[in-house]
Formats: C-alpha cells, structure tokens, sequence
C-alpha cells in the first residue's frame, strides 16, 4: 500500500509525485477540506517576451527550474 498526495484539476487527479499504477489498481481516494495553488501557465507572448529580452530568465529563479516549467506548462 501507498499514499501519496493529489489534487483534482477538474478533469483528471493529478499526484504531486511519480507513482507507478497498474491497470485495474484499486485506489482509496479522500477528499480533504483544503486546496492547492495550482501552477498557472505562462501564455505564448510572456514566453516570447522572456526570450526578446536582455534576460532569458526571470528574477528569483534557477535557469534549471525555469526550463522545467516551460516543459511543464
């Protein structure tokens, strides 16, 4: 048995970590009071601004963590 945390995107339930699922798996869902910020995604014209830019990359964050989001979004 595993438990690992989630949240519900109004679609699908997305983990917060890698979880290998079988097919057929029996899962044990519940559902608690809080919820979560999730991640917004950057548009097509902030991307293209970053890149127009001196900076690439913007302030407060890793050019690795940057990257990342970007495959992410």
């Amino acid at each position: 048995m595993l438990s690992v945390t989630a949240y519900y995107d109004g679609s699908n339930y997305v983990t917060e970590e890698t979880v290998m699922v079988k097919p057929n798996q029996k899962v044990i869902i519940t559902y608690l009071d809080d919820s979560v910020q999730t991640p917004q995604k950057k548009s097509l014209a902030e991307i293209r601004s970053y890149m127009r830019g001196g900076k690439s990359v913007p302030e407060g964050i890793s050019t690795v963590d940057y990257v990342r989001e970007l495959r992410a979004d």
